[in-house]
């Protein structure tokens, strides 16, 4: 390798070197949002189901009951099955 090959090898080293030194100091001591968004834990989502809940399991209840009209929980579920369809 030639001693030009060399030294222009070395200056891009301290250039790279001084890049990152001004990138670190930018972000500052935490690093910007994507750094800090990396580095925290995995994100998990809790998926449940809804047809054992308390809720679906009180309205059925009552629907049984006679406490809530066949009806209005008919149109009840249509609207519940327009806003799934729409999410779809």
């Amino acid at each position: 390798m030639s001693d030009l090959t060399q030294e222009l090898n070395r200056l891009l080293g301290r250039l790279e070197s001084a890049a990152e030194r001004r990138i670190a100091a930018a972000r500052g001591p935490g690093g910007d949002a994507i750094d800090r968004t990396l580095d925290a834990p995995a994100r998990e989502t809790a998926v449940t189901s809804l047809r054992d809940s308390p809720e679906v399991e009180a309205f059925r209840s009552e629907l049984v009951d006679g406490l809530i009209r066949a009806d209005t929980a008919n149109r009840l579920l249509r609207l519940v099955a327009t806003i799934v369809e729409a999410m779809l």
